[in-house]
């Protein structure tokens, strides 16, 4: 009988430091999923606030606030689109490349819409910027010049991305 106790609090002994192991090393798991949600929700909400973090760090007056909000308002408008016929032209050159005929011909004259797609929201970019460069003073055209622009921080990202 007394054999039978010592066995059985012996194996609930055991149990019991089983699971606190078990639990311990969840705990960890669920920290450093955390942490790199976290770390991950920092970098995309920078992403998500580009032109906030940009209106910010050139101290820009309320007057230039506006009028800047007011000319990327304009830019999206103008561009969205375009850029709207850019993801359909996406779609059709994957539909194209991937059917049971390869029809070279079709798929160049898509990359060509695309292409000139490309351009035009380009342009539009580039008269946008122009507008509100126009906006600043000549310290504050110093800081938005310096400022990468979406594409720059997207290719460096990438590249950190690959060295990890």
């Amino acid at each position: 009988m007394r054999q039978i106790i010592t066995s059985t609090f012996l194996l609930l002994l055991i149990g019991t430091v089983t699971v606190q192991a078990q639990r311990s090393d969840q705990q960890e798991r669920r920290k450093v999923i955390k942490e790199r949600v976290e770390k991950r929700d920092g970098l995309q909400g920078q992403m998500r606030r580009g032109p906030q973090t940009m209106l910010a760090k050139l101290d820009l007056s309320e007057d230039q606030k506006e009028k800047i909000k007011g000319i990327m308002l304009e830019g999206k408008q103008e561009s969205l689109p375009l850029e709207n016929q850019l993801r359909e032209k996406r779609a059709r050159l994957r539909t194209l490349s991937s059917g049971d005929t390869y029809d070279v011909a079709a798929l160049n004259k898509v990359v060509d819409e695309m292409s000139a797609l490309q351009a035009s929201i380009k342009k539009i970019h580039i008269a946008k910027k122009g507008e509100i460069r126009a906006l600043l003073n000549d310290e504050q055209k110093i800081k938005f010049d310096t400022m990468p622009d979406r594409a720059q921080k997207m290719r460096r990202q990438a590249l950190v991305r690959k060295r990890h």
